[in-house]
């Protein structure tokens, strides 16, 4: 019998658009190569350090002016700001449609719920406050947040399953893992979890009730 639900967040309950990144960069920061680090599911070069917590959001912002190309059509000098770096890579999380938090709140009363997801403190942060514009804290809808910046480790390495499976208590068998990445549902599902994959187009609630019914019969 299922007791626990784990949620990806990117790509599940706050959709995707990468394109959009992409060209944020390109066109508000001057870098125009983002997308040969931006992936959909697991980050590559300096992007999957940020990401695994071995650099700091500091240290990722000077990566990108690095980059940057410092001036402007016109030849005049470029000024890159945080803000404006955080702001195009924020352009990658689309908002939380109200059907996903509906879902959350209604799985909320029946199972313990784990977010375990790739993501760095920059889209972090913004992650929160796309939760507080809905009313609510994200620890008010998880009992818990597994980070991979924090856990120094991304999906899907079997090892951030081991920790997060060690640190909540759960019991593999009576947990339904969901993800929209096939490597990760794979590597879920190796972890010992009911593996569910989903894409951003599907209703939530109804994909995972679905799943469920099966379950019990």
């Amino acid at each position: 019998m299922i007791k626990n639900l784990v949620f990806d967040l990117g790509g599940v309950i706050v959709p995707l658009n990468r394109v959009a990144c992409i060209r944020a960069f390109n066109e508000v920061v001057g870098y125009k190569d983002f997308g040969d680090v931006l992936r959909s599911y697991r980050q590559v070069g300096y992007f999957e350090k940020f990401e695994t917590g071995r650099i700091t959001a500091p240290q990722f912002r000077d990566i990108i002016r690095s980059r940057a190309v410092m001036t402007t059509a016109d030849g005049q000098p470029r000024v890159v700001t945080d803000e404006q770096i955080d702001y195009s890579l924020n352009c990658f999380l689309c908002g939380i449609p109200q059907d996903r938090i509906d879902a959350l709140l209604r799985f909320r009363k029946e199972y313990r719920m784990l977010l375990l997801s790739n993501t760095n403190p920059i889209g972090m942060n913004y992650c929160r406050k796309l939760f507080r514009a809905r009313g609510y804290d994200v620890k008010e809808i998880f009992e818990r947040l597994y980070l991979s910046y924090q856990m120094r480790v991304a999906k899907p390495d079997p090892a951030i399953f081991r920790k997060m499976i060690a640190d909540s208590g759960i019991i593999p068998e009576e947990t339904l893992y969901i993800d929209d990445s096939p490597a990760n549902v794979e590597a879920g599902r190796a972890a010992g979890l009911h593996s569910l994959l989903f894409s951003s187009k599907e209703d939530l609630y109804g994909k995972i009730s679905e799943y469920l019914e099966r379950e019990q019969r």
